[in-house]
């Protein structure tokens, strides 16, 4: 199938259109109230606030052979393979999920997988996606979680490969928790609260995400004009009626900035990485 035309985040809500429709249909007949919710979802929230940037931005660069999606909302490689750009396997830790988006896309190659422990061989693939992903994978055993899955993705892509990565930034690292684990068992504990993420600084980026020698290809920070994404969330659930609004306000929601020093202390940007493995490396 053709790639489609126009930014990669009107492709992206037309998609979530086409699999929340079909989805519905299809939970319906089996009277599947889980997959039901979800394909619902779909069609209320197309694309999330930050997803505008994240995914939207994604899915304009260029992608053929094979690739790797790692965790990342599962709309982007559905989308990829439904245009014919690259062949995709798309990974996630959490089983429901992968469940679930099996329902929603039975063609796309759907597995349950770690992060930290990838189940592929040395250089299976040509490319890796992961959004909004490395910032969540928690430490183990001392070892910090977010550098060996950086390890992982080196790994397994061939020599040349590229990486295209976004994850959140601040002003000052951090590690946020929240009252109740958002990943379920895959959230640790600190103390009373569960680990959800974590937010990089310059220095923090450099020492846990570039630790080996990749090729920078592309660096890009943005911040949120207007704070959609809290206001939207705060509001939840009914906030979720209005959805599809969205595409009327995120998409020039973005800001660029020169780095995270930048961001109010109570603020968070993101950072789109494009990283290539060099050609001489294994």
């Amino acid at each position: 199938m053709r790639a489609g035309r126009g930014p990669g985040w009107r492709r992206l809500v037309a998609h979530s259109y086409r699999l929340g429709l079909r989805g519905l249909a299809g939970a319906a007949r089996r009277r599947d109230r889980r997959h039901l919710r979800q394909a619902l979802y779909r069609v209320l929230v197309p694309l999330e606030p930050w997803r505008f940037h994240e995914l939207g931005r994604t899915a304009e660069h260029d992608f053929r052979g094979r690739w790797l999606d790692v965790g990342s909302p599962k709309l982007l490689p559905s989308l990829l393979r439904r245009e014919g750009r690259g062949e995709w396997v798309a990974i996630d830790l959490l089983e429901d999920e992968i469940a679930l988006w099996r329902a929603l896309d039975p063609q796309l190659d759907l597995r349950v997988a770690d992060a930290r422990r990838l189940p592929f061989a040395d250089g299976t693939f040509d490319g890796a996606v992961s959004v909004s992903v490395i910032e969540h994978v928690p430490d183990e055993e001392g070892e910090a979680g977010d550098a060996l899955a950086m390890a992982e993705l080196w790994r397994v892509l061939r020599p040349g490969g590229v990486l295209h990565l976004t994850t959140n930034v601040a002003a000052r690292a951090r590690d946020v928790l929240s009252a109740a684990p958002v990943y379920g068992a895959a959230s640790p504990t600190v103390g009373e609260l569960a680990f959800f993420e974590r937010q990089y600084d310059e220095e923090a980026l450099a020492r846990r995400l570039l630790g080996l020698p990749w090729e920078e290809l592309g660096r890009g920070y943005v911040r949120e004009r207007l704070p959609v994404h809290r206001r939207f969330f705060a509001a939840r659930p009914l906030s979720f009626l209005a959805g599809g609004l969205l595409a009327l306000v995120c998409p020039r929601n973005f800001a660029p900035i020169p780095g995270p020093s930048a961001l109010p202390e109570d603020e968070h940007g993101v950072v789109a990485l494009t990283l290539r493995k060099p050609a001489d490396r294994t």
